[in-house]
């Protein structure tokens, strides 16, 4: 075996995860691929998320976990749980993330959505990559809809974000398809920014063995409404079970409420007592093997978050879009354009309120024809995708050992 052989491959990614669980699943099925195809990855994921515990994690990989920050009602990002200022909060978890990188010394840094981190969180760590001339390759992987686009656009002017681009990162992975969405054209990337673009497919976690398994029409279809993280998903669970528990009250039905672990104990105690003692209604905080309850449903119900929504179009399902639109528009953005393509039906935020609009809606979700396999032609091995790419990159780098003797003087 030749030294080159013995060497490590040091990753390191970055999911700041203010709200939601999205982003670290992300991170972690991407880092999983690379360990899978490599066994010299070794891999830390920095994340702020409040409960990173609920995913496995892959081979050969920890976790750097950071003080938690939400956002208010505004969009603005706080403290979660310490009772700081943004800045002394910003500026402790950048302190952790340049202590991770100093201390782990990666070849690859891969950064999940936010080009400049939670609070620009990340403008210190940046700066070091670029200023002493560490051999790291620096990637943003980033999902397809971020808002509508002129907002795009207006935020990206407004912070500097095309110059951050342009001066610290050496790609752009897209976790989605042009088809979809033409990331260049509807963010106005300059030209020089949109040749390191490039799309992998979407990145939802690994399904393998998992297929629809919905059999012959029943007189009890069954019903799965699911709000991902569940930190925001009170609303349209509760329309659902209105809903149920209104109109279709006479109705056939078996509904599985699955809130997430980041939905309010009261929260989730108003919706057991809005199911009440209805027989035909489950609520649960989560669920085992998930996949299979999807693929096994007549019809899933959901929030319009990144990842429920291609993993519902990966698996085949009837999907029902209730998107939020506070405080972006991203969900609703991304179901206008998948429902253009005949991919999902949609319900807007307003309608979902009324009862007898979101009955009519089930409905009609229910009676439609089961999607064929793959019917969108869309790609859904995005991690696997962008895991071969970025190893191919770090094997075109060159000899790691140049970084570990780089650093090794500096120490």
């Amino acid at each position: 075996m030749t030294p080159r052989d013995r060497q490590t491959l040091r990753v390191l990614a970055y999911s700041h995860d203010s709200y939601g669980l999205g982003h670290l699943r992300r991170s972690l099925s991407v880092l999983g691929a690379m360990v899978r195809r490599n066994a010299r990855v070794q891999a830390i994921c920095v994340t702020g998320s409040p409960t990173p515990h609920v995913f496995d994690l892959p081979p050969r990989t920890e976790l750097v976990k950071l003080p938690c920050i939400t956002k208010d009602d505004d969009g603005d990002y706080c403290s979660r749980s310490l009772a700081m200022p943004l800045h002394e909060i910003v500026d402790l978890r950048s302190d952790l993330i340049t202590a991770s990188v100093r201390s782990f010394r990666p070849h690859l840094v891969l950064v999940d959505h936010a080009p400049t981190g939670a609070g620009d969180e990340l403008l210190p760590v940046l700066r070091r990559l670029r200023h002493e001339t560490l051999n790291v390759q620096v990637v943003l992987g980033m999902r397809d809809i971020i808002d509508a686009p002129h907002r795009v656009r207006a935020q990206m002017s407004s912070k500097g974000t095309v110059e951050v681009l342009r001066q610290a990162y050496d790609e752009i992975l897209v976790y989605g398809e042009r088809s979809v969405l033409d990331v260049a054209e509807n963010y106005a990337l300059p030209q020089d920014v949109s040749d390191r673009v490039r799309y992998v497919g979407f990145a939802s976690r690994p399904l393998r063995g998992v297929t629809r398994s919905v059999s012959a029409t029943t007189d009890t279809p069954s019903i799965l409404a699911t709000a991902g993280g569940g930190g925001d998903g009170y609303r349209p669970l509760r329309s659902v079970i209105a809903a149920v528990r209104g109109p279709l009250r006479e109705r056939s039905l078996r509904v599985t409420i699955v809130t997430g672990p980041l939905m309010p104990a009261d929260d989730i105690a108003a919706l057991r007592l809005a199911a009440g003692h209805d027989p035909r209604i489950e609520v649960r905080v989560t669920a085992d093997s998930m996949p299979e309850r999807m693929a096994s449903a007549d019809l899933l119900v959901g929030m319009a978050g990144y990842n429920t929504v291609y993993e519902a179009l990966s698996l085949g399902c009837r999907f029902l879009a209730l998107p939020r639109c506070r405080p972006r528009l991203e969900q609703l953005e991304r179901c206008r354009r998948l429902e253009r393509l005949g991919l999902l039906h949609l319900v807007t935020e307003e309608n979902a309120s009324d009862p007898n609009t979101l009955s009519v809606a089930l409905e009609a979700a229910l009676a439609a024809p089961a999607p064929r396999d793959n019917q969108s032609g869309l790609r859904f091995d995005g991690a696997e995708r962008a895991a071969e790419h970025l190893l191919a990159r770090l094997e075109a780098q060159g000899n790691p050992a140049r970084q570990e003797t780089s650093h090794a003087g500096q120490r």
